[in-house]
């Protein structure tokens, strides 16, 4: 039976820092709990510092679990996550849409038998809890209530919630020692992390993606010129990742990654379903595409109609000029 008076956050960290997508979802916990008369706990599985528990603490949590595992493995992890949620038995657990995340909250709700609501981008709760989410690749909203006896596991989706500081006087370390797995069917014995994803799209702040419209070698040329002078990471579409000439830890969409950076800029992006869905968490985007009826412009803030090839060093050269002013 759930705890109709408590919620938890799964908060996933890079290094000892939680990741900005995990600070989204702890600042729509703390602002459900403040708003339901709830206690938020953050989670957090892996390795930490204080310097962890400091921002989980200026993003308002009042307590915070601690489970420390040296290596991460889906079955450590996920069997922590089914440990807390059968010791707190939470209203609901919310989690970021994160890599870790995605695997380990998924290996808990199987173990459960509990269905994880994914790509959430609206959450109440009132006598139930009520969500919002995408289908058919973003372009349908679906209104879901649940009332079920069981934690409801939610991702939420990346960019849907701003982050909020929210900064409390004190929290309530609780550190779990956990019983180990006896049989891990997994062991990691060495990361590898591909050299062409030097910047965590789901960080950055700047994106420019490179569509099929500028899908060259010319063309990636000009789109990692205006990256490099406007400090942002390079994102592509399903084709050029397709084609090898980015790397597909780069694509940004349904099926790759769900950004919300500051400015999105899209050269040569038509703008398909899967593609939006991906950038609509952004601040402000900016579309280049030489076709004047492509789908981008309708959920751009700018658009340039105009061919690439011919804006970008026009639009480099501007950049340059103001930076230089």
């Amino acid at each position: 039976m759930k705890n109709s008076n408590t919620l938890m956050v799964y908060v996933e960290c890079d290094e000892f820092a939680p990741i900005n997508v995990s600070l989204e979802a702890l600042s729509k916990g703390v602002e459900l709990a403040k708003t339901n008369n709830l206690d938020v706990i953050a989670v957090l599985i892996g390795k930490f510092d204080e310097s962890t528990e400091k921002i989980c603490k200026d993003y308002g949590v009042h307590k915070i679990v601690e489970v420390a595992i040296d290596q991460y493995n889906i079955q450590s992890y996920g069997d922590a996550i089914v440990e807390l949620i059968n010791k707190y038995s939470p209203k609901l657990l919310i989690s970021p849409t994160a890599s870790i995340a995605k695997d380990i909250i998924s290996y808990a709700g199987a173990k459960l038998s509990i269905s994880c609501i994914a790509g959430v981008s609206k959450l109440e709760i009132q006598d139930k809890i009520h969500y919002t989410t995408s289908v058919y690749g973003g372009a349908v909203l679906q209104d879901i209530c649940y009332d079920s006896d069981k934690t409801d596991l939610v991702f939420l989706a990346n960019g849907a919630f701003k982050k909020e500081l929210s900064p409390v006087d004190s929290v309530e370390i609780i550190k779990e020692d956990l019983p180990k797995p006896s049989n891990l069917y997994t062991i990691i014995k060495e990361s590898v992390t591909e050299i062409a994803e030097t910047v965590n799209l789901e960080e950055a702040e700047v994106i420019i993606s490179c569509g099929r419209g500028m899908g060259t070698p010319e063309g990636l040329a000009l789109v990692e010129e205006l990256a490099k002078v406007l400090g942002g990471a390079i994102g592509a579409t399903r084709p050029v990742t397709e084609s090898g000439l980015v790397a597909r830890t780069q694509q940004v969409g349904q099926s790759g990654k769900i950004v919300s950076p500051k400015l999105y800029i899209g050269c040569g992006v038509s703008g398909a379903t899967q593609h939006v869905s991906g950038i609509l968490g952004s601040d402000y985007i900016v579309a280049i595409n030489k076709d004047e009826d492509a789908p981008i412009f309708e959920v751009s803030d700018v658009g340039i109609v105009g061919n690439g090839m011919d804006v970008l060093p026009i639009f480099i050269e501007e950049i340059k000029k103001v930076k230089n002013s």
